[in-house]
């Protein structure tokens, strides 16, 4: 066999080997295309519009019945609809919150109320309330600005849990 015979052998045996590949790519994506097609949309019900209204049809908050105050401020966000709950001190040190690595929100937002902000940007509220002789910050982060009943009622959830576990 000849060189050119041989680079004939390889370009073949190449040729049939990309087929081969193409073949199977094809086959993947027409068995991945019936899954997606048998699985149909994901079925998640949405609840009723009407149970959107979130402070009106929760029950109250009993901090006594959650694990800690993390777990206290999880259900009071979920409660109001809010993204997050942070609470803070005065001079910006974190007490709790729902969210990770809020020690830089604490600290920003606390000295902004202080400034005598009450809103920040991206739906950031700042609540403001007395706690054994101190100022305790809350910064709450929804999508949709709270009434003044839903701030009210938020502020007494808030004000509970605090009396039960700080």
């Amino acid at each position: 066999m000849d060189s050119t015979g041989i680079i004939q052998f390889f370009l073949i045996l190449l040729t049939i080997i990309t087929t081969i590949g193409f073949a199977a790519i094809t086959y993947y994506l027409a068995e991945i295309s019936r899954a997606l097609r048998m699985a149909g949309p994901p079925q998640v019900p949405l609840p009723p519009a009407e149970t959107l209204s979130p402070a009106s049809k929760e029950p109250t908050i009993e901090p006594g019945a959650m694990g800690s105050l993390e777990e206290a401020l999880g259900a009071i966000s979920r409660k109001y609809g809010l993204e997050s709950v942070t609470l803070a001190t005065a001079d910006g040190l974190l007490i709790a919150s729902t969210k990770p690595g809020s020690e830089d929100e604490a600290a920003r937002y606390s000295h902004l109320y202080l400034q005598g902000k009450l809103r920040g940007e991206n739906g950031i509220e700042l609540l403001g309330m007395s706690h054994r002789g101190e100022t305790v910050i809350a910064i709450t982060r929804s999508s949709a600005p709270l009434s003044d009943d839903q701030r009210n009622a938020l502020e007494k959830d808030i004000q509970n849990t605090l009396q039960h576990w700080v």
